[in-house]
Order: C-alpha cells, then structure tokens, then sequence
C-alpha cells in the first residue's frame, strides 16, 4: 500500500507539472487578451464593409496617384485630422499571398525638417505573437488611436504619429487581416518573413514616392525580436539592386525574443 501510494503521489505530481508548464507555455505563446467576437458587435443583415482594396495592380499599371486616392481612408468615426491610408500589397501572386497594411502619415512633418533634417522619419511597426495583429500595437500602444469598450475612437494624447509616419502591418502572411489561398503561401522561416516584407515596403514606398529619402526604422515587440532584424538583413542586403533603395537608418526591439535557434 505504501508503494501504490507513492505511485500516486508521483503521478499527481507529474500531472500537475504538466498543466502548469502547459499553462505557461500557452501565455508565452500569445500573451495577447481574448476577447469573444460577440461581446463587442453584432452584425446586422444591413451591414456592408465594403470589398478588399489589391494596391498592388494600381502600383503594376503605374496608376500611383489612383492607388493613394483608393487607398485613403474615409471614416466618421475616425477624426479628420488624422489621415490615414489602408490596404492589401500582394507579395506572391502564385499563392495569392497578401498583407495587410494600415499608414498614418505624420501629423507635424515639419519638425525635422525646420531642424535642418530631412522631415519626419518613417516606422514601421511589425507585433509579436507569434501571429499577433499589428493593429493590436496601434490601439493598444503607440498608434493614434484607442478603442473604447464601446466601440468608440479616443484619440491618444502622446502618439507616434505626432513626428513619425507609421506603417502597421499584420505580418506574416496569416496574421490578422493579411492572408493568402495556399498553404504554400505562409512563412516556413524569418528568411520567407524578410523576403515578403521586403516585396511588401518596395510597393509602399513606391506609392508613396516621397517617403523614399526619410530615414527609416524597423520596430517591434516580443516576438518581433525575430521579424524585426530579418526584415532588416533583407533590406541591407537587397538594397543595392532593389528598384526602390530603403533609406535603413537604424531598428528598435522591445521586450524582445532574439533567440537564434528557437
């Protein structure tokens, strides 16, 4: 009876070692809230958010001023005085793979510029997860917004927006609103993640052409600590022979998990 209850013992204590690792596995791999669809909206029959808007025919056809004007985004519930620009760059046709990016440009664009710089810098905002929406980082962190618990827009007093043009974008393909038709078309490594960001920011910057000579900087958090430098390392090493150089001035992890083999 001794040995059967220390058996027991021994099998409740590895369970319950089990669940707890299982429980902490499971918050380091999305740290990020759930929240159930139905606790904040519930469409009705009328509802219509309209269809996807594919930016990158309008870049094939060099219809570029027609892409920015289809890509601005007109909403009352956003303030007018925060423009912004939204849509899908294709970044493989064969699987119809596509990201999601949402661009706030700079409210004061003048300030570096009356510095002597080159106006304000251009970031790019890439979330963790892995698989976390970069939307999440705009409403929650350093975009120009929140969103209330009743569905409202609050402006955000200190925004980055203030002096930096800001890309969000859901990466990898997948992720949030970017998706793709096969599963050959999703991310297998950082070097995959590199390659469609890549393909992805030469779209941007060549719809929006002016941004091209601004510093520009790679940011991220947690698992960014991965998709921050391998977008990085492509634009550095693809710059020399790349239709649009990216003026790479410098990348920012925070809270970051850097480690090469995991």
């Amino acid at each position: 009876k001794v040995v059967t209850i220390g058996w027991l013992l021994a099998v409740f204590w590895v369970c319950a070692t089990v669940t707890e690792t299982e429980a902490k596995r499971r918050s380091f791999i999305n740290p990020y809230p759930r929240f159930k669809k139905a606790a904040f909206y519930q469409p009705t029959a009328g509802d219509d958010v309209g269809e996807p808007l594919f930016l990158t025919p309008f870049i094939a056809n060099k219809s570029i001023e027609a892409g920015r004007n289809a890509a601005q985004v007109n909403h009352s519930a956003i303030p007018s005085d925060i423009k912004s620009y939204s849509g899908y760059l294709t970044v493989d046709e064969a699987t119809n793979s596509n990201l999601f990016f949402w661009y706030f440009p700079a409210k004061l664009d003048s300030i570096g510029a009356a510095a002597g710089g080159d106006g304000a810098p251009v970031v790019l905002w890439l979330q963790g997860g892995p698989g976390a929406s970069s939307l999440y980082g705009l409403f929650t962190e350093n975009g120009p917004f929140s969103v209330s618990s009743k569905l409202k827009i609050v402006p955000r007093k200190f925004s980055w927006h203030l002096n930096h043009h800001l890309i969000y974008i859901d990466n990898p393909v997948g992720t949030g609103f970017s998706f793709t038709d096969k599963d050959e078309g999703y991310a297998r490594n950082e070097t995959q993640v590199g390659a469609n960001l890549h393909n992805a920011l030469q779209q941007f910057f060549t719809l929006f052409p002016d941004l091209q000579s601004r510093p520009f900087f790679v940011t991220g958090e947690s698992y960014g600590g991965k998709y921050v430098p391998a977008v990085a390392h492509t634009i550095h090493r693809q710059n020399q022979n790349a239709k649009v150089k990216i003026n790479l001035a410098g990348i920012a992890i925070g809270n970051g998990l850097c480690d090469p083999f995991h």
